[in-house]
């Protein structure tokens, strides 16, 4: 089966979909912990794995500042500020985790420095869309093709379904499940065949 991969034009689509959207910078810490819900098969007792998670999905260079995180919160027009610096454990280590941060709505933790583990709190993706979304729904179409920018789909034909299950297999999600209707919005975005091209 041939593989494709998402166009320049579609990854930057995409983008300009979510730097538009008022969705909380530490967004990307709540998938780490939902995706490492999925794996592990429970809601407790999780590891953080921060910086693998933005080594596989946020990379885009190498330097001080090597991550891409897509989400402005707000109108501000200050694209240098999407760039995160090499540091993750800055933001998302406990010891360094404000009380303010909307993680703190959607897990606890216990103990502290590499020991700590979390926990989701019963129905997180309730507070996850109020407190990390401004209680709007995120385009998941626009969400996967920038997670997924680097990577190749087997597909007959690619389209928008093609990263919509891609999407729900790394993170667990079904397409019927509370949390996926709660959090996210499908069709916002058309992505069609026209937007994949075969992988060299």
């Amino acid at each position: 089966m041939t593989e494709y991969v998402l166009t320049e034009e579609a990854v930057r689509d995409c983008i300009d979909e979510l730097v538009e959207l008022p969705v909380h910078r530490h967004f990307p810490g709540y998938l780490c912990l939902v995706r490492e819900a999925g794996q592990e098969g429970r809601t407790t007792g999780l590891d953080f794995n921060y910086d693998e998670f933005f080594d596989a999905f946020f990379r885009v260079a190498d330097g001080d500042k090597p991550y891409f995180v897509p989400f402005k919160e707000a109108d501000d027009p200050n694209w240098p500020t999407l760039r995160f610096n090499e540091n993750v454990a800055g933001t998302y280590a406990q010891s360094s985790l404000r009380d303010t941060s909307p993680l703190r709505d959607v897990a606890n933790v216990d103990g502290s420095g590499h020991g700590a583990t979390w926990t989701l709190v019963d129905e997180h993706w309730i507070p996850a869309c109020t407190h990390f979304c401004n209680s709007t729904q995120i385009p998941v179409e626009a969400l996967a093709g920038f997670l997924f920018r680097d990577y190749a789909f087997s597909a007959h034909a690619p389209d928008g379904n093609t990263l919509v299950d891609a999407f729900c297999e790394e993170f667990y999600y079904g397409r019927a499940s509370d949390e996926f209707q709660h959090l996210y919005e499908m069709g916002a975005v058309d992505i069609g065949s026209e937007d994949f091209t075969e992988h060299e």
